[in-house]
C-alpha cells in the first residue's frame, strides 16, 4: 500500500446513468430504473469512508438530449457531496449538458476539457460521433492537440478520459458496434507520453474491463443502470442480469496507479 505522503490524487469514476426524469422509464436488462440507480449512486458516494479529490463521469449522463432530463441529473448530483465533471457521451445532447447542467454560456461545439488536481494533469475528450449514433470518433483537431499534450516534455502523470471504448477486444458486438471509429489513432497519439499516462478511462460498454496495450491501461466502468456481457465471440448485446451497478476508485500515487472496483445495491424505496 502507498504511503500516504506518497498519494497524488484519487478520483471516482463513474459512467452511464442515462437518467431520465421519468421514474418509470427502464429497459429490458434493468433491475432498477437509472434514476433510481443514479439516485443509489450518490448516496453510496456521499458514504464512502474517505476523502475523494472528484468524481468522474464518463458520459452518457442521460438517456436521450432531452433538457429536461438534464434537469433531473442537475438535481440529483446537487446531492453529491464531492465535485464532479462530465463529459458527453453518444445519448447526450452536449449543449444541454453545458447549459442545463453546467449552466455554461455559451456551450462548447467540442466539450473537450483539460485540468489539473494535485499535480495531476487529466484531459478529457469529447469522442461523440459527429454522424453515427453509437460508435464514438475524435477529430483530426483533436488529435493534434492530444499529440502536442503526449509529445510535450511534462513531468505530471496524466490521465486521459473519453466516453467510447478505444481499442477491440475480439468481442464482434463490441468492436464492430460500440468502439470509436479511430481509435487506432487516439492510441497511437497517447504513446509519447506512457510513461507519464496513468490511465485511460472510459464509459459506454456497461462492463468493468482492463485492455493493456504498449504500456498503456485502458479501464471501463460499470453503469448504475445495468451491465452488458463481453464474451469472446458474442455477436450481438446481452445485458447480464446478475451483474450489480458500481463504480471505479482510482489512487494515483508517484509511481503507481490502483483501480478497485466497488458495486453496489440498489433500493427501490432510496427516495425514501
Amino acid at each position: 500500500m502507498p504511503e500516504a505522503n506518497d498519494v497524488l490524487l484519487t478520483f471516482i469514476h463513474i459512467t452511464d446513468t442515462h437518467i431520465s426524469p421519468d421514474p418509470r422509464y427502464n429497459a429490458a436488462g434493468g433491475s432498477h430504473t437509472p434514476l433510481f440507480g443514479a439516485k443509489a449512486l450518490v448516496k453510496r458516494l456521499n458514504a464512502l469512508p474517505f476523502k475523494a479529490d472528484f468524481v468522474l463521469h464518463t458520459g452518457d449522463v442521460c438517456y436521450d438530449p432531452d433538457p429536461t432530463a438534464y434537469a433531473a441529473a442537475r438535481d440529483i448530483f446537487a446531492e453529491l457531496t464531492l465535485p464532479i465533471t462530465y463529459l458527453n457521451g453518444n445519448h447526450d445532447d452536449k449543449v444541454a449538458l453545458q447549459r442545463v447542467l453546467l449552466g455554461r454560456e455559451p456551450q462548447q461545439p467540442r466539450f473537450d476539457q483539460e485540468f489539473e488536481v494535485n499535480g495531476v494533469q487529466i484531459v478529457c475528450l469529447d469522442s461523440q460521433h459527429t454522424s453515427k449514433e453509437v460508435i464514438g470518433e475524435v477529430t483530426a483537431e483533436q488529435l493534434q492537440r492530444l499529440e502536442a499534450i503526449a509529445q510535450a516534455h511534462d513531468p505530471r502523470p496524466l490521465v486521459v478520459a473519453t466516453h467510447h471504448n478505444v481499442l477491440p477486444i475480439g468481442v464482434p458486438w463490441w468492436d464492430e458496434f460500440m468502439a470509436l471509429e479511430n481509435g487506432a489513432d487516439l492510441h497511437r497519439a497517447l504513446l509519447p507520453a506512457r510513461s507519464r499516462l496513468r490511465g485511460v478511462f472510459h464509459g459506454h460498454v456497461h462492463q468493468a474491463t482492463q485492455t493493456y496495450r504498449d504500456g498503456i491501461v485502458y479501464t471501463s466502468g460499470l453503469s448504475s443502470w445495468y451491465q452488458i456481457q463481453t464474451m469472446p465471440g458474442q455477436d450481438r448485446t446481452i445485458e447480464d442480469r446478475t451483474a450489480l451497478p458500481g463504480f471505479n476508485v482510482v489512487t494515483v500515487t508517484r509511481t503507481q496507479t490502483f483501480i478497485r472496483t466497488h458495486t453496489y445495491v440498489v433500493e427501490i424505496d432510496i427516495e425514501g
